[in-house]
């Protein structure tokens, strides 16, 4: 005949440790998923909370001043603390006279270059910007600002615009 007596733990406490093995089982299983969960969130915060890249940076602010989808392309080197861009010509037309084109076009730079330099620009750690700015592929100058001047130097590359 068979024996209905409990054998080890339970028959010499009278407690029966199977349930307590699951719970702490279940406990320490919800534990490590919460630990993971966490870490998982965290580290995706961090990654939120990041500044953007200063190539995004300086496309938004120039886009905000000049227009959406003016900007080409923008380059940036760390170690000269330098930001070139090329930027899509809104004021230049060819119908009008070379000293209003000249005009508008550097009033244009002026906006574009000093907009990443001005404070409170997110960009102090750079000290010089180079605007190339084009119209339909050709490159029609070049705008050149540092940091404490006024206003950018201008290179007029087409022939449309040069003296």
């Amino acid at each position: 005949m068979a024996s209905t007596r409990p054998k080890g733990v339970t028959r010499k406490t009278g407690i029966n440790v199977l349930p307590i093995v699951i719970y702490i089982v279940v406990a320490l299983v919800v534990t490590a998923g919460m630990f993971a969960w966490d870490v998982r969130y965290r580290r995706a915060e961090e990654d939120r909370r990041k500044p953007p890249a200063p190539e995004m940076i300086a496309r938004n602010l120039v886009e905000n001043a000049t227009g959406a989808n003016t900007v080409r392309d923008v380059k940036v080197d760390r170690e000269k603390k330098s930001i070139a861009f090329t930027l899509e010509s809104t004021q230049f037309n060819p119908k009008k006279p070379k000293a209003e084109i000249r005009e508008l076009m550097e009033a244009e730079a002026v906006i574009a270059t000093s907009t990443i330099l001005v404070p409170p620009s997110p960009l102090r750690d750079f000290d010089k910007v180079m605007a190339t700015l084009v119209k339909d592929g050709k490159t029609l100058a070049v705008a050149e600002l540092s940091r404490g001047q006024a206003k950018p130097a201008m290179t007029w590359v087409d022939d449309r615009l040069k003296d």
